[in-house]
């Protein structure tokens, strides 16, 4: 993602989208976005049916593609150096633990938790925290929140309001 970032073909707001569709390929790769969304759908997953699960993970993966992306831009150019800070393997299941430099010397804890696919032959993503914050938990209790307050179906209006989809 940084080498995208920093590629100069990339650069300003006419590359934007194309930046953006490549960070996303990438993002795609690397990421679980079944289990992030199950993850954090927490304990209302299993009253999903198939079709629902489906729609979920699609929309919580532009959800986030929405909600993050314009912020790598502005974020990552002041990124000077990515460490890496060990791992943890257990099973199937993998912490990786990294910190982020800045240009202007803050340093931002980041651990990757994955889980080893199907095949076992590949690691996938499936939450990040960042400077102690889960990903999954941070979302999972706003989730709880919307449901408890409106339902599952208010959940997925206010996404789709989010991410700009007409119901």
């Amino acid at each position: 993602v940084l080498a995208l970032l920093n590629n100069p073909s990339l650069q300003g707001d006419a590359k934007r989208t194309e930046r953006h569709h490549r960070i996303r390929a990438v993002l795609d790769e690397r990421f679980d976005w079944q289990e992030s969304a199950r993850g954090c759908l927490g304990r209302h997953w299993a009253q999903r049916t198939a079709a629902e699960q489906k729609e979920f993970v699609t929309l919580f993966a532009e959800f986030l593609e929405r909600s993050y992306l314009d912020k790598f831009d502005i974020y990552y150019v002041n990124v000077e150096t990515m460490e890496y800070q060990g791992e943890k393997i257990i099973d199937n299941y993998a912490s990786v633990k990294t910190m982020i430099n800045t240009k202007a010397k803050f340093h931002h804890p980041v651990e990757y938790r994955l889980e080893k696919s199907g095949s076992g032959d590949n690691w996938r993503i499936y939450d990040t925290v960042i400077e102690g914050v889960s990903m999954v938990k941070n979302y999972r209790d706003q989730f709880d929140e919307i449901i408890a307050k409106t339902s599952y179906a208010g959940l997925i209006r206010e996404i789709k309001t989010r991410v700009g989809e007409k119901e």
